[in-house]
């Protein structure tokens, strides 16, 4: 037959303890209590990191607008030394146009002469210069000794835009005449065109 104790009470014959009710432990406060500091710490560490890494970046900040500043100074500097460099070239560029096409006194005087002497029976009484402007005043023993004259000046190259302004008949048959001429060195020849002989 089989006995069942309902009493609860531990069979002595068997010699089994009856099993105990399930309880808080003891050490469930003090692990709760480590986890609240672990965490304090663990942030606390985060935090201060956290503040390192700030104080890192906002001196890296200063260091890089300081450094913009400057390189803004520099950038301005250098736009002002742009301008002043493209004048000074613009200025360069004009005066070395100007010595190119400044022809001396004497190579002008020379054409002159050397025009003069291939006509023959042209005399000039006068000669002006301005800048580049001439004008002359003189006589031709006839209207073919100042063509042949004009035709001369002509060739020389350095003569340019050549007006007779007046020519008149003396009694004597000679003829007198104002002339203008721009001086300069002769234009550069044009390049011959692509498939020419």
């Amino acid at each position: 037959m089989i006995r069942v104790n309902l009493a609860g009470t531990p069979n002595k014959k068997t010699g089994r303890a009856a099993a105990k009710p399930a309880g808080p432990s003891n050490l469930l406060p003090v692990v709760h209590v480590l986890i609240m500091i672990g965490t304090l710490v663990g942030g606390y560490l985060w935090y201060s990191q956290l503040n390192t890494e700030s104080t890192n970046l906002a001196q890296k900040i200063a260091a890089k607008e300081a450094e913009q500043k400057k390189l803004e100074d520099i950038i301005k500097q250098d736009s002002i030394y742009e301008g002043t460099k493209v004048e000074l070239e613009r200025r360069i560029k004009i005066i070395d146009d100007l010595r190119k096409s400044q022809v001396s006194p004497v190579v002008m005087l020379d054409r002159l002469v050397d025009s003069v002497d291939r006509t023959r029976f042209v005399w000039l009484s006068s000669f002006t210069q301005n800048n580049s402007a001439i004008s002359m005043v003189g006589t031709a023993s006839s209207l073919e000794a100042l063509a042949g004259f004009y035709a001369n000046l002509q060739d020389t190259g350095y003569f340019h835009n050549i007006n007779i302004n007046k020519f008149e008949d003396s009694r004597a048959g000679n003829v007198a005449f104002t002339l203008a001429s721009d001086f300069a060195p002769p234009l550069p020849p044009k390049p011959a065109e692509k498939g020419a002989n």
